[in-house]
């Protein structure tokens, strides 16, 4: 079973975006390897807004098949997007597909709504967050939608000296049965 990743930016305050969904606040780190960081997959698993804001640096998922690029939207086109696969239907199914299926790990790149929903699926095995040392007091959250608590095990942290970037790495604990109340 392939391993489901959130690896994502994040403000010290629990944003990956300001209000307007941009991302200007990330600090840049000549320190991180991104091909190596892209090496590590095989599918890429998005919501709409997120693949926007790729398309807008550049998009480096470019090169790869598109297959591999899984974009969740109710309003995209698929023959408008001819470098991604459009997904309109139920994202958790999907999602449970791919980890079944053959490949490397799987990134869910965000945002916060599509996270919500794969972590109350179950569908989330670790969140990597790398904390940008900045505050920005709103915009949109790294996850939301969710009914529960989520435990998590840290599994690393790693201060790029440099930038401030903290890179944290959590196992996603699996769900436990309710308490019962003793009499």
């Amino acid at each position: 079973m392939r391993t489901v990743r959130y690896n994502f930016a994040t403000t010290l305050d629990g944003f990956i975006a300001s209000q307007d969904h941009s991302t200007h606040w990330i600090v840049e780190d000549p320190t991180i390897d991104f091909d190596a960081l892209y090496a590590e997959f095989s599918t890429f698993v998005m919501g709409r807004k997120t693949y926007e804001v790729l398309l807008k640096y550049g998009n480096p998922l470019a090169g790869w098949p598109k297959e591999a690029v899984v974009v969740v939207s109710g309003t995209m086109k698929p023959e408008e997007h001819p470098h991604a696969t459009i997904e309109c239907g139920d994202v958790v199914s999907c999602v449970r597909r791919l980890r079944e299926g053959e490949g490397k790990d799987i990134w869910v790149m965000g945002g916060g709504q599509l996270v919500g929903l794969l972590m109350e699926a179950g569908l989330v095995d670790v969140i990597e967050a790398a904390v940008m040392p900045v505050v920005i007091g709103e915009g949109v959250p790294m996850v939301s939608g969710l009914g529960r608590d989520v435990k998590l095990k840290l599994e690393g942290v790693t201060q790029l000296k440099e930038s401030g970037i903290l890179m944290t790495r959590y196992r996603v604990l699996p769900r436990q049965p309710p308490a019962t109340a003793s009499r």
